[in-house]
């Protein structure tokens, strides 16, 4: 799907956007929590280098 369809899309129909978000979030779990990690461990290894 292209990113100019999905605007369109969220603005006309956002029932239908909000299912196809759940939908995608439920299918990609595992990625999106690895980088939810990598931010996070990222962002603390970032505070442990400038603190030494």
């Amino acid at each position: 799907m292209d990113l100019q369809f999905l605007n369109e899309l969220k603005k006309e129909n956002k029932e239908l956007r909000r299912e196809q978000n759940k939908r995608y979030r439920e299918k990609y779990r595992e990625v999106i929590n690895l980088k939810k990690q990598l931010a996070y461990h990222r962002e603390n290894f970032e505070k442990k280098r400038l603190k030494n």
